[in-house]
């Protein structure tokens, strides 16, 4: 003769399961910024107006080479307008003797700290304009990076 076997201690594990699970998920009362662990970053494009038009177009391509390098990382979550929480950053790119790539980033202010901004440069002959954008990809991606570590560690 079979066993008879019961259903209820099934029942009740995935019940708790169920609950454990809702229990673990986030309520929706959080910040944006406390569901993520990732940083978020607003960008701001500035290119010389003094230039003229073949260097303009010039700066534009770099300009929007930085762009793409910004938007496929995914150490952070790019923001579409300024917000109190979001790093902001603005990028400058001139021309001249030299190809310069500025960019000056404003840390997001907290109740612990006050907002501190730093300023980069990436500077090259405009003949290396291929591997200016990634070195400042570079050092953008260390500077949000240690900012924000020393952030949450307050």
């Amino acid at each position: 003769m079979a066993a008879r076997r019961s259903w209820k201690p099934l029942l009740i594990a995935a019940l708790v399961i169920v609950m454990l699970a809702l229990a673990w998920l986030p309520t929706g009362e959080l910040d944006p910024e406390q569901r993520s662990n990732k940083p978020f970053l607003h960008v701001t494009y500035t290119i010389d107006a003094a230039s003229d038009g073949s260097a303009k177009g010039f700066l534009e391509d770099v300009a929007f080479d930085i762009q793409q390098r910004i938007e496929q990382r995914h150490e952070w979550r790019l923001s579409e307008t300024a917000e109190p929480r979001a790093w902001q950053l603005t990028v400058q790119v001139t021309s001249g003797a030299m190809l310069v790539l500025s960019g000056e980033l404003e840390a997001p202010a907290s109740n612990n700290t006050q907002a501190s901004v730093q300023r980069f440069k990436v500077q090259g002959p405009k003949d290396s304009y291929a591997a200016l954008p990634e070195q400042y990809v570079k050092i953008l991606i260390q500077l949000v990076e240690n900012g924000h570590k020393a952030q949450s560690s307050l």
